[in-house]
């Protein structure tokens, strides 16, 4: 039998054809083992065993198995979560990693004239510049675009509250209240036997005043007196007085005493 054999390390014994002999322990050095298994001792045996891996093994929500050092392990899947970005960036999942890429803006968002780049709900968009194309304003106001950039009703120009001075008044020209001369008779040209007068505000040329047409009673005759016509009573001896050994007569149409 073995018994009192002593053998190396790694060596026992064993009886081969009826004698005592040291044999080499069994063990993985010279074990072939098939793709995706490895050796193992199994109750001092060599066995084939699969290898490590994440093919059955489970993993909790948001975590997923990684190999680490050999074996299966549940690691927090990549996100944004705890992920730092620069001021101007965000954080997005580019092909199923965190990656920090710029924020949304106007910065290099071209837009067509007549439009200009808001950021609306996060995003920017071209949105049509404020204009009085379609701002409805009240009668007696019109759309003027402030120095702000703002469409603003104003009120239209008008005579209302306008000052002129003495001897003007304000009409509308062009568009605008202007301050003009009052009709008047100063620089208003007429007619040799008329004369300028004010009729109903305007300046009129009238004939001037005159015993042409003007109509006297019997007795009397039409007279220009202070630039007026009048009936002055005719030349008479009714009220003619004469020195005694006269008497009144007519000559040539005027009362005298022969």
């Amino acid at each position: 039998g073995c018994h009192g054999v002593r053998c190396k390390p790694g060596t026992a014994c064993d009886v081969v054809d009826g004698w005592p002999r040291c044999v080499p322990l069994p063990s993985c050095k010279n074990f072939q083992c098939q793709p995706g298994t490895e050796c193992k001792m199994v109750d001092g045996w060599p066995k084939c065993v699969p290898l490590p891996s994440c093919k059955n093994f489970r993993c909790e929500a948001g975590t997923e198995c990684k190999m680490v050092d050999g074996w299966p392990k549940c690691v927090p899947l990549p996100s944004c979560k705890n992920f730092p970005c620069q001021a101007g960036t965000e954080c997005k999942m580019v092909d199923g990693w965190p990656k920090c890429v710029p924020l949304p803006s106007c910065k290099n968002f071209r837009c067509e004239a007549g439009t200009e780049c808001k950021m609306v709900d996060g995003w920017p968009k071209c949105v049509p510049l404020p204009s009085c194309k379609n701002f409805q304003c009240q009668p007696g106001t019109e759309c003027k675009m402030m120095v702000d950039g703002w469409p603003k009703c104003v009120p239209l120009p008008s005579c209302k509250n306008f000052q002129c001075q003495a001897g003007t008044e304000c009409k509308m020209v062009d568009g605008w209240p202007k301050c003009v001369p009052l009709p008047s008779c100063k620089n208003f040209r007429c007619e040799a036997g008329t004369e300028c007068k004010m009729v109903d505000g305007w300046p009129k040329c009238v004939p001037l005043p005159s015993c042409k047409n003007f109509q006297c009673q019997p007795g009397t005759e039409c007279k220009m007196v202070d630039g007026w016509p009048k009936c002055v009573p005719l030349p008479s001896c009714k009220n003619f007085q004469c020195q005694p050994g006269t008497e009144c007569k007519m000559v040539d149409g005027w009362p005298k005493c022969v």
